[in-house]
């Protein structure tokens, strides 16, 4: 039985989600440093 998922459409929004994952945990780990090296300039 053939499904009505179009396989390729399905790949190429994973990748979006993935590529949005990553860009905003980056965007976490940046804003985690800056705010170590705050901390830091603080001391």
């Amino acid at each position: 039985e053939m499904s009505n998922v179009d396989l390729a459409e399905q790949f190429t929004d994973m990748i979006v989600t993935q590529r949005g994952f990553q860009a905003s945990s980056k965007t976490i780990q940046t804003s985690d440093q800056m705010l170590q090296e705050l901390l830091t300039l603080k001391r």
